[in-house]
């Protein structure tokens, strides 16, 4: 497949600009996980590095879990300036590093490394990431009452932004007992969300609880690619107009949790620019500068990320 069948113009003269002359001072950044082939992580992070002018490239290496610990060693001994972690290492590799944000020691997870002459520090991006997606639809969680489903790694980022938003209340539900009741403790325990209370099951009662909450979040993998045809949710007859549905999903572009959702008249957001965001907040750390994207910037990244989605399914 020729590169022009998959990014239209003006992408693509975008992407005739990224030849440039790497020096043998040129920082290295890079995303390790396993499997890694699927990541939009070199693509999108070479695009900021384009986009702003910086002086760095960003590569992909998968790295199974038994070659983790090398993988940071290699950090180091390689002079690796800036690494992002993907699954299945977000947890496990706080063990290799030397210090963690204060979001790394609550959350138990890192996305995020950053080399400083051979000290490894470890920092967490999704939060972030989420909040900065919200844009104008942030102030519909101030007081509001927060339906999430999922209860690992990326619902754990997602209440501590929560945490940040002023949410009244969140309702949790997992297939996962054992999760739940962890995401519970750190809600109530440490990220002062007091009122959060878990769901045993979804029970028929669902267009009740949803008409009583406003904002409704996925946080699974329940209807990501392949599966595009499952929703966490089925049969919901009382959304409406003042319902803002958020899925962390990106690819398919919308979900049948957000189509479903769309169609009954709320409000609905894809996961797309959370994982522009994270990567965003990822770049700032590693060159301790203050990025900024603005509309037009934000439409042509998403207009290239959705297209190689497309391409590479």
């Amino acid at each position: 497949m020729s590169t022009a069948s998959i990014f239209p113009f003006p992408v693509l003269s975008r992407l005739s600009k990224w030849c440039k002359v790497i020096k043998a001072t040129t920082p290295l950044y890079a995303v390790i996980g396993d499997p890694i082939a699927h990541s939009l992580s070199p693509l999108m992070q070479n695009w900021f590095i384009q986009h702003f002018g910086l002086d760095a490239v960003y590569v992909a290496f998968r790295v199974c879990p038994t070659e983790l610990k090398n993988a940071v060693q290699g950090m180091r001994a390689l002079g690796i300036q800036g690494m992002n972690v993907t699954v299945p290492h977000k947890e496990a590799v706080t063990a290799w590093t030397d210090e963690y944000s204060s979001e790394v020691t609550l959350l138990g997870a890192a996305n995020t490394l950053k080399n400083v002459d051979g000290k490894i520090s470890a920092f967490v991006t999704d939060p972030y990431g989420f909040i900065e997606s919200l844009s104008e639809n942030s102030a519909r969680f101030n007081q509001a009452d927060v339906l999430l489903f999922g209860a690992g790694g990326a619902a754990r980022s997602v209440c501590y932004a929560l945490s940040r938003l002023s949410v009244n209340r969140i309702i949790l539900h997992d297939i996962d007992d054992q999760k739940t009741e962890s995401l519970l403790r750190l809600c109530r325990t440490n990220l002062g969300l007091t009122k959060t209370v878990a769901l045993k099951s979804i029970a028929d009662d669902m267009n009740d609880i949803i008409a009583a909450t406003p904002i409704v979040i996925n946080a699974t993998a329940i209807g990501m690619h392949p599966q595009e045809n499952q929703s966490v949710i089925e049969n919901v007859r009382t959304i409406n107009k003042g319902h803002f549905f958020y899925d962390l999903i990106y690819n398919p572009a919308k979900t049948r949790f957000l189509r479903m959702a769309e169609k009954a008249g709320a409000v609905v957001q894809s996961g797309l620019d959370m994982l522009i965001f994270q990567g965003l907040q990822s770049m700032r750390i590693w060159t301790g500068e203050e990025l900024k994207l603005n509309h037009a910037s934000m439409q042509e990244l998403r207009t290239l990320l959705t297209h190689f989605l497309g391409n590479h399914e």
